[in-house]
């Protein structure tokens, strides 16, 4: 794979984990297989302009020919319309912490179905981008998860913790759009 495509691929690969979507999932949406997304995603075939603007729409991008002259003016606004978000370095960090302080209660007090569940939910949250709300909730339950490994009277928070981050899990995995009214009577909606 030229290195040109290979980070393309790569972008387009972000927002499907961003996203949360499967490859099967991104397969439904795109009319490709998951077998021959994987094989793209993986370095392994070249994709075509084609399977590439199925793949980049199935996920809500669009592929547009900027000038160059123009493109530092359309990353800017690119920039300044994202949502701020917590540097990957300092999330990977985050996720670290609790992924240890996870390790010291299963030492001490054994596995549970709650350490497992939050264990699971590290790993997929740990995989996207997390809004700084998102940052905060996973830093409140961090600090949680320190005072139960203090005070083992604590345990029935663990339930808590994770239907905590079952939210923002499935917040990110199933994210709902506003409702919309079935009519309007102005002329400016899309038909």
């Amino acid at each position: 794979m030229s290195y040109q495509s290979e980070e393309l691929i790569r972008e387009v690969q972000g927002q499907r984990i961003r996203a949360a979507m499967s490859q099967r999932a991104l397969a439904v949406r795109s009319g490709l297989t998951q077998a021959h997304i994987s094989q793209i995603e993986t370095g392994r075939l070249e994709p075509g302009l084609s399977s590439f603007i199925q793949m980049a729409r199935a996920l809500d991008l669009e592929v547009v020919l900027v000038p160059k002259k123009l493109l530092p003016a359309v990353e800017g606004m690119l920039r300044s319309t994202t949502p701020e978000f917590l540097a990957e370095e300092g999330q990977s960090a985050l996720f670290a912490k609790g992924e240890r302080l996870l390790a010291k209660l299963k030492k001490l007090q054994g596995g549970s179905a709650a350490l497992d569940r939050i264990a699971e939910y590290f790993r997929f949250l740990k995989q996207v981008r997390l809004s700084k709300d998102d940052v905060a909730l996973v830093e409140d339950s961090i600090k949680i998860l320190r005072h139960i490994r203090a005070d083992p009277q604590l345990r029935a928070e663990l339930d808590n913790i994770a239907g905590l981050l079952q939210v923002v899990r499935n917040r990110i995995a199933h994210p709902t759009e506003a409702p919309r009214p079935a009519y309007a009577l102005d002329e400016d909606h899309d038909a």
